[in-house]
């Protein structure tokens, strides 16, 4: 299958900005309920669940910016997917795609990128690709293990490949397993930033070395 790549980026980049604004949106409702459900307790006006009402507004802030982030991520690996499987049914491409193996898919997308379409901004040994084995981290700390960062409380967390990284973003290390908990938007704007660069400069590159896509789709 071939995409429509020019139209994939620009829905893609129109992804982006509404998962920032629903990010945006539900933090200041999230703050609303927090504040309402605070002066309740003030007012002694609270329900019998308080407790339970009282865990969720602490949690739910991060539980859904987690997922945000999960998703931001997702939508960064299904672009580059697209790019690379449009490449696979070019003229005179005869490596296919599930020839080349890579450590997850997206160094897969991005291996085949560069040495079968010599996409030469689609190397991870660039620097604009320095912080993106940082963002791989964190999604599958957040996919496959709780967002928990170490399995063992006797290790200094500060030590974690992944501490300095997060720390920078603003992102909440919780207790001695450092359970990650994104509690604002910085790492997602950082995230977008930084992966629309990367992004923008492989289909830059790849319309100039295959400027003609037929009976493509989105």
């Amino acid at each position: 299958m071939r995409y429509n790549l020019p139209l994939s980026n620009t829905l893609y980049l129109k992804n982006l900005n509404f998962y920032l604004k629903l990010a945006e949106d539900n933090l200041i409702s999230f703050k609303q309920q927090n504040e309402e459900f605070t002066q309740r307790l003030i007012n002694e006006e609270a329900g019998n669940d308080w407790l339970d009402e009282g865990s969720h507004l602490n949690n739910i802030e991060w539980l859904f910016l987690n997922s945000i982030y999960a998703t931001l991520y997702a939508s960064f690996e299904h672009f580059l997917y697209k790019v690379a499987i449009t490449l696979e049914h070019q003229p005179g491409i005869n490596i296919k795609l599930n020839d080349i193996a890579g450590k997850g898919i997206l160094a897969q997308y991005t291996r085949y990128l560069y040495l079968v379409g010599n996409i030469a901004s689609a190397s991870r040994e660039l620097a604009t690709w320095g912080r993106m084995t940082h963002y791989q981290n964190v999604r599958n700390l957040l996919a496959h293990n709780g967002g928990i960062m170490q399995d063992k409380a006797q290790k200094t967390l500060e030590k974690h490949k992944d501490f300095n990284f997060l720390k920078n973003e603003d992102v909440v290390m919780a207790g001695s397993l450092g359970l990650i908990r994104i509690r604002n938007k910085k790492i997602l704007e950082s995230f977008i930033k930084e992966t629309t660069l990367l992004t923008g400069n492989i289909l830059k590159e790849f319309n100039q070395k295959f400027p003609v896509q037929v009976d493509a789709t989105q």
